[in-house]
């Protein structure tokens, strides 16, 4: 390419007059958002051809998202650069005087330069757009984005949940078209037809309840036979009951059972579908293709100081939006708010928490963190009342003395009717209140409370994500520092882990020895808690953990009153089973301490139902007595000169691995026949009778060992 083409180009795009035509040209391109070929040939009055003729020069690069023989779509940066071509082409200049480069000598002559919007096969000189800006500015314009990502994917989501709720583990689709001009007499009635849809926005629902969100410029399938389309009206296995408006299109695996929707639920669904074709513009930045920054809010909710979320916020907004507008334009429902409660149920019982206004919509009255409804006034009643009982509490009509419970409004306002909606967690507990108001009486007819409920679905995932994502963040630092503990709620415990390396190392210590004394013995004792299962079942899993956790403390206590020489050390094996290590502990001894155990750890303990954080103490009055809790437990003894013997039955490599699971294979036998003989009670190998026997006293039987009783004595 002549040098000086490339020179004469750019004094000609500097002239005032030619800059106001490209541009011209440009605002009519972008009032066309992305284009098909043929539009963008009849925008500028050129042929097809033409079109395609500038793509092989590398004038131009049209999307293709169906692949590299789907149509060509042009997208606002191509159009620009069209304009830019046009305007040269009938200055007189030939194709192959314009430099594929074009769009970067328009950008450094003129006051109005091309970007980016979407993605295409670029030159490495351009950048997107965002990727310039300050890393504060890129974070603030993610915060603005953080809503409306969650809205929107929430909204498809739980969308595809309702219309899929009679049809388990099937794939489904939810498809809006978001073009004013796509809007179809005729819908369409294959799935090949959906790429006339144009710009879209689709969930996805797989047969797993995972769901996705995404853009398209054409909404197309690979395989279009694997699935059957219908529009989102009421409908009886899959026949339509009349006409709607709504514009969306559901597609169904064609091999699931057919449709059924009714009216109220299509109505419920049009209403929280409706804001998502009025934004169609922040969809192209939130889920259109190019530089996508990610930003994960977590805030803590418990922490009056950290002000407003912006996402809890918007959702209130959300909501007086979905109430409409009356007939003078206002809003019908004037306010919303989200009021969580001041403490955890760790804490205090539900009776007894408070709500703090969290997020409020723009006219909401209160003070964010600081507005209180205390269960203890007879005021907030209706508020409270619908956090305890877990049922939406409408008031179609609120009498002029009860407006201060509903916050200090503007000079003449006044608040007509509420509804207080409860937003239920994972465990079927209240976490919070949605409170809506309205300056109407009878503003929330049974249609608003189906759309209300949604959004309570939403608010409840996403404040259970909230707290969910805050729980690791607690242990991080120590998750660092000792990397093996998961939970440190049994941390004072070795754990099983090291009970093999503790006695691998006390076998390889025994391995290379030539003589032992009769005193070198170690002592094994095994502990099961009885009956443990049955007490999950009846109590739940965070009684029968703490449980465990107070019979090691148990266990705990009385080791440290032995007055042996013998080194004992305790090992949490599994929920219910401990195992102790007794070094030194000739087996009379050991059984002995087995006996004493069983009678220490068996009686009544105090738990403590709720589990309140670390730090804090359980008044005695709040805990929970398990009565006649027993145990079962196993002993066993080894002399070091018959350790080394065994070990000399396998090869080095294998030797310390076997032996030890050897040891461990005995203390399970030793405990299942415990169990097999009813719990509460202690028995142990007994090297005379060869077998095991039931303490205390003379044994009522024999039972003989199914591991080679060699291991345990010599």
């Amino acid at each position: 390419m002549d040098e000086r083409s490339v020179h004469r180009i750019q004094e000609h795009l500097q002239q005032e007059d030619v800059q106001r035509r490209i541009q011209r040209y440009m605002e009519k391109g972008h009032a066309e958002a992305s284009v098909t070929i043929s539009r963008a040939a009849e925008l500028f009055n050129l042929s097809e051809n033409r079109l395609r003729d500038w793509e092989e020069y590398g004038l131009l690069s049209p999307l293709r998202p169906t692949g590299p023989k789907g149509r060509r779509l042009y997208t606002p940066a191509e159009l620009d650069k069209l304009a830019i071509i046009r305007e040269l082409i009938d200055a007189g200049y030939a194709p192959s005087d314009i430099p594929p480069t074009i769009k970067l000598l328009w950008n450094a002559v003129s006051p109005h330069p091309i970007h980016s919007y979407y993605p295409s096969p670029i030159s490495s000189g351009d950048v997107h757009p965002q990727a310039d800006l300050p890393i504060n500015r890129r974070i603030e314009q993610a915060r603005e984005e953080a809503f409306w990502r969650f809205y929107v994917s929430q909204t498809l989501r739980l969308a595809l949940m309702l219309i899929c709720q009679d049809l388990p583990n099937t794939n489904a689709c939810l498809i809006l078209p978001l073009e004013q001009a796509h809007t179809l007499n005729v819908p369409p009635q294959r799935v090949e037809d959906l790429e006339n849809l144009g710009e879209s926005l689709v969930g996805l629902l797989d047969q797993n309840l995972a769901s996705h969100t995404l853009w398209t410029m054409t909404p197309t399938f690979e395989y279009a036979s694997d699935y059957r389309i219908l529009s989102l009206v009421p409908m009886t296995e899959d026949v339509p009951e009349g006409l709607s408006h709504e514009r969306a299109f559901i597609l169904l695996d064609r091999r699931s059972r057919k449709l059924s929707l009714s009216a109220p639920l299509v109505e419920t669904l049009s209403r929280l579908l409706a804001p998502l074709y009025a934004e169609a513009p922040r969809f192209r930045v939130c889920f259109g293709p190019g530089t996508r920054d990610a930003i994960d809010i977590v805030p803590n909710l418990n922490d009056t100081l950290l002000g407003e979320d912006r996402t809890l916020k918007g959702i209130c907004e959300m909501v007086v939006r979905l109430g409409g507008v009356s007939a003078t334009g206002h809003p019908c429902w004037h306010y919303s708010c989200l009021l969580l409660p001041n403490y955890p149920p760790s804490i205090l019982s539900l009776q007894q928490r408070a709500l703090l206004v969290r997020a409020q919509s723009k006219q909401g009255p209160f003070k964010v963190g600081v507005t209180r409804f205390d269960p203890q006034d007879i005021a907030t009643t209706p508020i409270v009342r619908a956090f305890q009982v877990g049922r939406i509490l409408l008031q179609p009509i609120i009498p002029v003395l009860e407006e201060p419970v509903l916050g200090r409004l503007e000079e003449g306002e006044r608040i007509r009717s509420a509804v207080a909606i409860p937003i239920m967690g994972r465990e079927g507990i209240a976490i919070g209140v949605l409170y809506v108001a309205s300056q109407q009486a009878e503003a929330f007819q049974e249609r608003d409370l189906r759309v209300l409920r949604v959004i309570e679905n939403m608010l409840g995932s996403l404040l259970e994500t909230y707290y969910a994502r805050l729980l690791p963040l607690k242990g991080l630092r120590t998750s660092i520092e000792v990397p093996a503990v998961v939970d440190p709620f049994f941390q004072e415990f070795l754990s099983e882990n090291e009970f093999a390396s503790h006695v691998e190392e006390l076998l390889y210590a025994i391995q290379g020895r030539r003589e032992f004394s009769m005193r070198e013995v170690v002592s094994f004792i095994a502990l099961d808690i009885d009956n443990m299962s049955s007490l999950a079942n009846k109590y739940g899993d965070r009684m029968a953990r703490d449980l465990s956790h107070e019979v090691g403390l148990r266990i705990q206590g009385q080791l440290r009153a032995f007055k042996d020489n013998a080194e004992c050390e305790l090992y949490r094996i599994s929920a219910d089973r401990f195992y102790i290590m007794l070094k030194g502990m000739p087996l009379e001894q050991a059984q002995a301490k087995a006996e004493l155990l069983r009678t220490v750890l068996s009686g009544s303990y105090q738990i403590d139902p709720q589990r309140v954080p670390a730090g804090q103490p359980t008044l005695p009055a709040n805990k929970v007595a398990l009565n006649g809790i027993t145990v079962r437990l196993g002993v066993s003894f080894y002399y070091y000169a018959k350790l080394q013997e065994i070990l000399q039955r396998y090869t080095a490599h294998n030797a310390l691995v076997e032996a030890r699971l050897l040891i461990e294979r005995f203390l399970d036998e030793v405990l299942d026949i415990a169990k097999r003989e009813g719990g509460n009670v202690v028995m142990s190998w007994d090297p005379h009778q060869r077998g095991y026997v039931r303490l205390p006293g003379a044994p009522t039987a024999v039972v003989p060992a199914p591991i080679s009783p060699s291991i345990s004595t010599s």
